[in-house]
């Protein structure tokens, strides 16, 4: 497959992903259920938030794609293939997440139907498939990819602060995920980081194969 045609079909995929994505938050205004309680918890989220990342990459990847396609470039920067590594990185902890915890505590019908089909599911399998097969890069070499754990690195942080350090009587966040049933919290920050960590290098793999190796000079 050509450059120009990856770069034909990695445009239609991000911005397809990028549209559905800004539709499905914007009807999160007017949908209340258990998870979304009120407006505000919409970014509380971090499916929502790795959602937005990674479609904004997606957007910025498609801006490189056209340039492509007019001859102006032959791959995409790799600080552009790192931003979007990151964000594929980031749905696919949602993308797992809902696999193994979620979708087995609320039932595999809500977690991965209506509008969360498209947050939980599609969005991280199109951004997945994107990056590793349609956006034409450089190889990621080990330690530059590792870059990817900051958007999970930053939402554990803060989601750490304002449900275990602020609490939600004194205005913080609920435990939106139950990571801090039984005063477990811990448990859940190891499977987490652990889950995190294999997608971060599995995508990295996946990326990476049968694209060649730059000869040392």
């Amino acid at each position: 497959m050509s450059v120009k045609t990856k770069a034909v079909i990695s445009i239609i995929v991000n911005l397809a992903m990028a549209a559905v994505t800004t539709g499905v938050i914007v009807s999160y205004f007017f949908t209340k259920n258990f998870l979304i309680r009120s407006n505000q918890e919409i970014f509380y989220y971090f499916t929502t938030d790795s959602n937005v990342l990674v479609s904004l990459a997606g957007i910025v990847v498609s801006v490189f794609d056209v340039q492509i396609l007019r001859g102006k470039r032959t791959e995409i920067p790799k600080p552009v293939i790192l931003l979007k590594f990151a964000g594929v990185v980031a749905v696919m902890v949602t993308l797992i997440t809902c696999l193994v915890y979620l979708a087995p505590r609320y039932g595999f019908g809500f977690i991965f139907g209506s509008t969360f089909f498209h947050m939980h599911l599609g969005a991280p399998v199109m951004a997945f498939v994107s990056l590793c097969f349609f956006e034409s890069g450089g190889r990621l070499g080990f330690w530059e990819a590792q870059t990817a754990h900051i958007p999970c690195l930053v939402y554990a942080v803060v989601y750490f602060v304002m449900v275990m350090v602020v609490g939600e009587q004194n205005g913080g966040w609920r435990d939106l995920y139950h990571f801090n049933d039984n005063n477990a919290w811990y448990l859940a920050a190891l499977l987490i980081t652990a889950e995190e960590v294999a997608i971060l290098l599995v995508t990295r793999l996946v990326y990476n194969l049968g694209k060649p190796k730059k000869l040392k000079k």
